[in-house]
C-alpha cells in the first residue's frame, strides 16, 4: 500500500503545495496529516473498484489553453448569478453576479465578512483523514463562499460554471465551496464542470453545505467532463431541525469521476433527498458514495440513483444509511437501479443498514439487468424504430431522478444531455 513518502506520490503533493503565510490551525492539521496519509488502493474496502494510480502519477500545471466565451457553456434562458472558473481561476470578466440579501463571492476575493465565515467552518464537516480532502483542506484558494442570511428568499439561482482547457501538459485544480442557509431561507444552486479539447485534467473538490433550522436548498450537479478528465469530490452536509436539503447529482463524462456525500440530519423534522443519474459509455469509471447520519428521531431522507451503461464502462455505488438509538421514527428509503447495454459494462452495487433504533421504517432496493425487451417489442410494434425506441426508454428510465427538481431550464438542458449521450 504506497505512502505519502513514495516518489510519485510526493510529486502529486508537491505540485498542490505551496507556501501559506499564516495557515489557520485546520490547515496545518492537514498539512501534519498528509505527512502520514496513504493513497488509496483497490485493497481499501471503500476503493476497491476505483484505482487513482495513474492519477497520482501524472504531473499537472495550473497553465490551460485561455477561454474567452463561455456563452456555449452557459444554460440557455436561465436567469442566474453567475460565477465563472476558467482552468481552476475566477474569471471576474466571464462572470455576473450583484450584491444583494444573499452574499455570494468567489473565495479568493471574499470581503472580510465572507471571509471570517469561511474560516469559522473551514473544515467542520470534512474528515481530513483522507488525503484528496485534506490536501484540499490544506491548499485549496479557488472555490465559493456563500450566505443567506436569516428569513431570506434568494431571488435568483447561483450557478457555479467549472470550465477548463487543458493544453500539452495536465491541468490540476482544487476548489473549495462553503454555502451556508439561514434560518427559514430558500436557495438554489447550480454547478456545471466542463472539459473543452482532448487534453488531461483533475479536479479535487470539497463542498461544505450547512442549513439552519426551517431552510432549504436544492444543489445541482451536472458533471460533463470530457474522457480525459478526472474528478474526486467530498460534499458533507449538516441539515438542522425543519431544514430541507434536495441534492443531485448528474454525470455524462469524465474518465474517473468519484462523488462521495455525506449528510447529517441533525435536527428533528429535517429531511433530505439524494439523487443522482450517471449516464456511461467508452472506458468511462464513475463511483458514487453516500452516507447518510440519521441522529436524531423524527426525520426522513429518500435516495435514488439511476445508471446507463455502455461500452466497457464501470460503475459503483455504495449507500450506506446509518440510524442511531435516539432516532426513532425515522423513515429512510434508498434505491439504485441500473440498466447494463453491453456485455462488457459492470455495475457494482453495495446498499447499507446499521440500524440501532427499533421504530423506524427503513428499506433499500437495488437492481442492475438489460433493457426491457417487452416494453420494446411493444414500441418497435407501433413502428418506433429500435434505436429511437430505446432511446425512449432510456429517457423515461433516468428522468424519473430528476423530475423533481424545480428550474425548468436546468431539467431541459439534462434532458437534451440524456438524449444526445445515448
Amino acid at each position: 500500500m504506497p505512502t505519502t513518502t513514495d516518489q510519485s506520490t510526493s510529486s502529486f503533493l508537491s505540485y498542490f503545495q505551496e507556501a501559506l503565510q499564516q495557515p489557520s490551525v485546520v490547515q496545518k492539521e492537514a498539512i501534519a496529516a498528509l505527512d502520514t496519509l496513504e493513497v488509496p488502493t483497490r485493497k481499501w474496502e471503500d476503493w476497491r473498484y476505483t484505482s487513482v494510480r495513474d492519477l497520482v502519477r501524472t504531473e499537472y500545471t495550473r497553465t490551460g489553453l485561455p477561454i474567452d466565451s463561455v456563452e456555449d457553456a452557459l444554460i440557455p434562458d436561465f436567469e442566474a448569478e453567475r460565477l465563472v472558473f476558467v482552468n481552476g481561476v475566477f474569471s471576474p470578466a466571464l462572470s455576473q453576479f450583484g450584491e444583494g440579501q444573499v452574499q455570494v463571492s468567489p473565495l479568493a476575493q471574499a470581503s472580510d465578512a465572507l471571509q471570517a465565515l469561511f474560516e469559522t467552518h473551514h473544515g467542520e464537516l470534512i474528515d481530513a483523514g483522507n488525503i484528496f480532502s485534506a490536501l484540499n483542506t490544506a491548499y485549496a484558494r479557488e472555490g465559493v463562499v456563500m450566505f443567506v442570511p436569516n428569513n431570506t428568499v434568494a431571488e435568483k439561482p447561483v450557478h457555479v460554471l467549472h470550465i477548463q482547457q487543458p493544453g500539452t501538459q495536465a491541468l490540476g485544480s482544487q476548489h473549495r465551496n462553503l454555502f451556508l442557509i439561514g434560518k427559514n431561507s430558500q436557495a438554489k444552486i447550480v454547478e456545471t464542470y466542463l472539459s473543452l479539447g482532448d487534453g488531461t485534467s483533475f479536479r479535487n473538490q470539497v463542498d461544505e453545505v450547512i442549513l439552519l433550522d426551517n431552510s432549504e436548498l436544492e444543489y445541482v450537479k451536472i458533471q460533463d467532463e470530457s474522457n480525459m478528465a478526472d474528478m474526486i469530490t467530498h460534499t458533507s452536509a449538516v441539515v438542522a431541525k425543519d431544514a430541507r436539503f434536495h441534492i443531485y447529482t448528474l454525470t455524462f463524462g469524465g474518465n474517473l469521476v468519484r462523488n462521495d456525500l455525506r449528510i447529517k440530519l441533525s435536527g428533528q423534522n429535517s429531511h433530505t433527498e439524494l439523487h443522482g443519474a450517471y449516464l456511461l459509455d467508452g472506458l468511462q469509471q464513475v463511483a458514487n458514495h453516500t452516507a447518510l447520519d440519521h441522529a436524531v428521531p423524527n426525520c426522513t431522507s429518500n435516495e435514488m440513483y439511476k445508471g446507463i451503461l455502455d461500452d466497457s464502462s464501470t460503475g459503483v455505488f455504495s449507500g450506506y444509511i446509518h440510524v442511531w438509538p435516539q432516532a426513532q421514527k425515522t423513515n429512510a428509503f434508498q434505491s439504485s437501479r441500473n440498466i447494463i447495454l453491453s456485455d462488457n459494462a459492470t455495475m457494482y452495487t453495495k446498499p447499507q443498514l446499521e440500524i440501532y433504533a427499533d421504530d423506524v421504517k427503513c428499506s433499500h432496493g437495488a437492481t442492475t439487468g438489460r433493457i426491457d425487451e417487452i416494453a420494446l417489442f411493444y414500441l418497435r410494434a407501433r413502428g418506433i424504430p429500435e434505436r429511437e425506441a430505446k432511446k425512449i426508454m432510456i429517457h423515461a428510465f433516468v428522468m424519473e431522478a430528476i423530475e423533481a427538481i424545480s428550474m425548468e431550464e436546468v431539467k431541459t438542458l439534462i434532458e437534451a444531455r440524456i438524449r444526445e449521450k445515448f
